[in-house]
C-alpha cells in the first residue's frame, strides 16, 4: 500500500501538469475531466478544435486528449497545425475516437500522435495512457534540466577560476565541493539514464568520438558498449545498407540544421533487423560555438509492425488473406492508366461469384462455408499467370485482373481453366462439396475511365451467365450494358407498380377433363406498364424475386385472389365447388409468418381454406427440406391445397417428394407440347400419373393446346388440364361467363 506522504507527493506533482481535453460531447469531457483531476491533474477542456487552439495560446498544457470526430474542425487538423508549431510541437497528443478502422489510426500516427485509445473507452486505460506519456515527457525534462545544470556548474567553474587566482586555497576547497556536486549530478543523471530502455549518447562536435552512452545500447544493437567507444564509425556500419546514404547525407547536414529526426532501420550483431528513431540536436556555447552533439535513439519496431499490419489489413480479405476491394480497384486503376499511355496493352477483369453457395453456408453452417471459401481462393490463384491479381469482393464474390495479355483469349483460358479445377469436388476437413461458378469478363480498353466501369461490365456479363444456366463464363458486350440499362429502369418502375395499381390479375380455366366442367382457376398476374405496354410474368417476377419485391407482389395477388373467389362465391352458387390456384415462389415460403400471413388473408375474405390451391416450383420445394416440411403440414392442416408446380423440370429428390403433404403434380408444359410425338415425353407423362396416383396425387397438365393433346391426357387418367385449346386467361367479367356456364 502507497504510504499517505507518498500520495500527497504525487498529487503535488500532478497539481502541476495541466491537461486539456478537447471533444465536443459534453458528457466526454466531464466523465474524462472528472477521472483526471481526480487524480491530482489540473484540467481545461474545449469543446473545438478552434477553442483548443486558442487555450493553447494562452496557456501552453503538458498533454492534450484530443477527439477526431468534430464539428468544424476535426481532431486530424487540429494535431496538425500543433505539430507545426515550433511552441507546441513536442505536447503529447493522445487521440480518442470512436473510429476503429485501420485507416483513421495509420492517419492518427501519420499526424504525429503519441497514442490513439478507442471509444468507448475505460478510464483506468486513460489514466495509464496519460500517467505514461507524462512520464517519458518528464524523464525527457530531467535529462535536459540536467545537461543546463551541468553546462552552467562548468561554466561558473571556470569563471572562478579566471577571476580569483589569488585565492589558490580557497579555490582548490571550491573545486572540491564543485567536485562533489558534479559527481552527485553525474551519478544521478546516470541513475535516470541507465533505467530508461531509450539510447542516449553524446558525441563531440565532428561526431568522432563518443563522450557518453548508456546501458540501452547493448540491448537494442547486441554490439558491447566498448565497441561503440572505440569505433565511432559503427554506428554508421550497423544502419541497413538501403538506408545507410541517407542517413549519412542526413549526418553531414546536421552542422548546417542543428538537429535531425530521423527513422531507419538497422541490423543487429545476430542480423536481426530493427526499426528506430534518432532525434539529435547540437549543443552551444555562449559564443555559438558547437561544443557536442546529444541524441535520444527509441527501438520502435513494434510500432513499425502496428503499422504495417494495418495497412496489410486495411487492403486485404481477413479470411482469405486475398486482396480486398480497395487494392483489387487500384492495380485496376493503374491498369487503366497503363493502357491509356501504351496503346498495345491489353487487360481483362473477371468477376466470379459461387453458384448456391447459400445453399452451402445455410446446410452445413457458416465454419464449413468459411473453410469452403479458403479452398476457393486457393484454386482460384492456382489458375492464374505471375502478375496476375485474385481478390475477394465479400461474400462469395471473387474478382481476378488479367494484366498484360498478348491477346483476349488468355482471359478466355483463364476462366476454362478455373472451369475444370471445380470439375472435381472440393475435399474440405469434414466435408466433399461439388461447387461451381458463374464468370463475367470484361476486356479493358480506352473507353472506361474508371475501374468502377469495368467491374460494373464483368458483374452484368457475371449475371448473364448465372441466367443462362450458370457454372459457364460470358463475355462483356454493348447489348448486355443496354439490356442492363432496362432491367434498372424496369426494377425503378417495378418498386412504384403496386403503389400505381397498375397490376392485374388474369383468370385461366383448369378444365375436369373427364367432365369437360369448370374445376377452377389459376391467378395469373399482368403489369400495364405505362410506356412499354402488357407485361408477362416471365417479363418482371424473376426481377422481383432477385431483389426481393416479390414478397409485397406476392401478398397483392394472395389477397386481390382470395377476395375475388369470395366475391365469385356470393354471385354464383356455382363457384363453391371451385379453387383458386396461386403460384408462390422460395421466397414466400421462407417468410417466417407465412402462416399468420394466410390465416389473416382466409379470415378477412371469408373463404375456406379448401377452396385455395398454392403452387410452389418443383426446385423451391426441395430447395427448402424440413423447414418447408413443417410449413407445408400447417397450410394442410388448414385444408389449403397444394401443387407441386411444373414437375419434372427440377430435380425432386422421390425420397422427399412422398413426404410433402401435396395433392397435386402439375406436368410442365414442355413434356405436353411434345407428346404427341410419343416417345420418351409421352413416357415421362405417363409416369408421372402413375407416381402421382401411387402418392394419392391428382394430376393438372398445362400448355393443352390441341384436341390430340387433351385426349390423350384423359386416355392416361390425367385428372385436370389447362391450356390456350381450353381458354386464354381472362379478365373477371369473361371468368364470369363461364362460371354462368359451369362449363368450357
Amino acid at each position: 500500500m502507497q504510504n499517505p506522504s507518498s500520495e500527497s507527493s504525487n498529487h503535488s506533482i500532478n497539481n502541476e501538469r495541466l491537461i486539456l481535453i478537447v471533444d465536443d460531447l459534453p458528457d466526454n469531457l466531464r466523465v474524462l475531466s472528472a477521472a483526471i483531476s481526480g487524480q491530482g491533474y489540473q484540467i481545461r477542456c474545449a469543446k473545438s478544435g478552434p477553442i483548443a487552439l486558442m487555450a493553447v495560446e494562452t496557456t501552453c498544457p503538458d498533454l492534450i486528449l484530443l477527439d477526431i470526430k468534430m464539428p468544424d474542425m476535426d481532431g486530424y487538423e487540429v494535431c496538425q497545425i500543433l505539430k507545426a508549431s515550433e511552441a507546441t510541437r513536442d505536447i503529447p497528443v493522445i487521440f480518442l475516437s470512436a473510429l476503429d478502422d485501420a485507416f483513421d489510426k495509420v492517419k492518427a500516427f501519420n499526424m504525429g500522435g503519441a497514442d490513439y485509445i478507442t471509444k468507448p473507452f475505460q478510464v483506468e486505460e486513460v489514466l495509464i495512457r496519460v500517467k505514461h506519456q507524462l512520464s517519458l515527457k518528464v524523464a525527457e525534462s530531467e535529462i535536459r534540466q540536467l545537461n543546463q545544470q551541468l553546462e552552467q556548474r562548468v561554466t561558473m567553474r571556470t569563471e572562478q577560476l579566471e577571476t580569483i587566482n589569488e585565492k589558490l586555497q580557497l579555490e582548490i576547497v571550491e573545486r572540491q565541493l564543485t567536485e562533489e556536486s558534479l559527481k552527485v549530478s553525474e551519478e544521478r543523471l546516470d541513475s535516470i539514464l541507465g533505467a530508461i530502455e531509450d539510447v542516449v549518447w553524446s558525441m563531440d562536435e565532428t561526431m568522432s568520438r563518443t563522450f557518453y552512452l548508456n546501458a540501452a545500447v547493448e540491448k537494442l544493437y547486441g554490439y558491447p558498449m566498448s565497441d561503440f567507444l572505440e569505433d565511432h564509425h559503427l554506428w554508421l556500419k550497423v544502419i541497413h545498407p538501403d538506408d545507410r546514404d541517407r542517413i549519412k547525407m542526413i549526418n553531414h547536414t546536421l552542422l548546417l540544421t542543428g538537429k535531425f529526426s530521423e527513422e531507419y532501420r538497422i541490423l543487429r550483431s545476430d542480423r536481426e533487423e530493427r526499426w528506430v528513431s534518432n532525434h539529435a540536436h547540437c549543443i552551444y556555447d555562449r559564443d555559438g560555438n558547437m561544443i557536442r552533439v546529444d541524441g535520444i535513439v527509441r527501438d520502435i519496431t513494434a510500432q513499425k509492425k502496428a503499422q504495417q499490419q494495418l495497412v496489410h489489413d486495411a487492403f486485404h480479405d481477413a479470411l482469405t488473406n486475398l486482396p480486398n476491394r480497395n487494392l483489387f480497384m487500384e492495380r485496376v486503376e493503374q491498369a487503366l492508366i497503363h493502357s491509356k499511355r501504351h496503346l498495345q496493352y491489353l487487360f481483362a477483369v473477371i468477376f466470379i461469384d459461387l453458384d448456391r453457395f447459400k445453399m452451402v453456408n445455410d446446410s452445413l453452417g457458416h465454419l464449413v462455408g468459411d473453410q469452403f471459401l479458403q479452398v476457393i481462393a486457393k484454386i482460384l490463384a492456382s489458375c492464374l499467370r505471375g502478375g496476375d491479381t485474385v481478390a475477394r469482393l465479400g461474400g462469395d464474390e471473387f474478382t481476378i485482373l488479367i494484366s498484360d495479355m498478348n491477346d483476349t483469349s488468355e482471359a478466355v483460358t483463364i476462366a476454362e481453366r478455373i472451369l475444370n479445377k471445380f470439375l472435381q469436388p472440393i475435399e474440405l476437413a469434414t466435408q466433399t462439396i461439388f461447387g461451381s461458378v458463374s464468370m463475367g469478363i470484361a476486356i479493358g480498353n480506352r473507353e472506361y475511365e474508371t475501374a468502377d466501369e469495368l467491374l460494373r461490365d464483368a458483374d452484368i456479363a457475371m449475371y448473364r451467365a448465372k441466367v443462362l444456366g450458370k457454372g459457364r463464363y460470358t463475355i462483356f458486350d454493348k447489348e448486355m450494358y443496354e439490356q442492363n440499362l432496362k432491367t434498372i429502369h424496369l426494377d425503378h418502375d417495378l418498386r412504384y407498380a403496386l403503389e400505381r395499381k397498375q397490376f392485374e390479375l388474369y383468370y385461366q380455366p383448369i378444365v375436369h377433363l373427364s367432365s369437360e366442367k369448370l374445376a377452377g382457376f389459376e391467378a395469373l398476374i399482368r403489369w400495364h406498364h405505362p410506356e412499354r405496354g402488357l407485361l408477362l410474368p416471365i417479363e418482371f417476377i424473376p426481377l422481383a424475386e432477385e431483389t426481393g419485391l416479390i414478397i409485397a407482389i406476392g401478398d397483392w395477388v394472395l389477397n386481390q385472389a382470395c377476395q375475388q373467389m369470395h366475391d365469385w362465391q356470393s354471385k354464383f352458387p356455382e363457384a363453391k365447388s371451385l379453387k383458386m390456384s396461386i403460384n408462390f415462389t422460395c421466397q414466400q415460403i421462407r417468410e417466417k409468418d407465412l402462416i399468420e400471413k394466410l390465416d389473416r388473408v382466409l379470415a378477412t375474405t371469408g373463404i375456406n381454406g379448401n377452396t385455395l390451391r398454392l403452387e410452389i416450383t418443383e426446385t423451391s420445394m426441395m430447395d427448402q427440406g424440413e423447414e418447408t416440411i413443417a410449413k407445408l403440414e400447417l397450410l394442410r392442416s388448414r385444408n389449403i391445397q397444394l401443387s407441386i408446380d411444373d414437375f419434372g423440370q427440377g430435380y425432386s429428390s422421390l425420397s422427399y417428394l412422398h413426404r410433402f403433404p401435396v395433392n397435386t403434380l402439375k406436368i410442365d408444359r414442355s413434356f405436353v407440347e411434345l407428346m404427341s410425338l410419343g416417345g420418351q415425353n409421352l413416357a415421362i407423362i405417363r409416369t408421372i400419373i402413375i407416381l402421382a396416383h401411387a402418392l394419392d396425387m391428382n394430376v393438372v397438365a398445362e400448355g393443352v393446346e390441341k384436341l390430340e393433346q387433351m385426349t390423350m391426357l384423359k386416355q392416361l387418367g390425367c385428372e385436370y388440364a389447362q391450356g390456350y385449346f381450353f381458354s386464354y386467361p381472362l379478365l373477371v367479367a369473361d371468368a364470369e361467363q363461364m362460371i354462368k356456364a359451369h362449363k368450357i
